[in-house]
């Protein structure tokens, strides 16, 4: 089951009351830094089968904004639902795999 692509809000709203440990990665399909990382969400993804989704702020705009992304991409982390952490990317400059790790762990409590 490796990342979930959300097209909905509901969906959304499903995957976050499911509970557990969420990561989910807004970015745009046309964004070049988008594009660049995503092959580092989606190893990461392979290895925690479930816990990893993935929003297009160009589908879901609205979502985007009620989680104030205002950069791609972006990956923000739930617990329980609820969101405990964020890894904004930088404009210009979007997000490394290396930046992804780190936060990933992190969250898991291993750093």
């Amino acid at each position: 089951m490796g990342i979930k692509d959300i097209k909905m809000k509901e969906e959304l709203d499903r995957e976050l009351r499911s509970g557990g440990k969420k990561f989910l990665l807004f970015y745009s399909a046309w964004d070049s830094f988008s594009l660049e990382f995503t092959p580092a969400f989606e190893k990461l993804a392979a290895s925690d089968p479930g816990s990893f989704c993935k929003v297009s702020t160009d589908t879901l705009p609205e979502v985007a904004d009620v989680f104030s992304v205002g950069v791609v991409p972006t990956v923000l982390f739930f617990r329980g639902g609820q969101l405990d952490n964020r890894l904004d990317g930088m404009p210009d400059k979007g997000l490394t795999a290396e930046s992804l790790a780190e936060f990933v762990w992190r969250c898991h409590g291993i750093v």
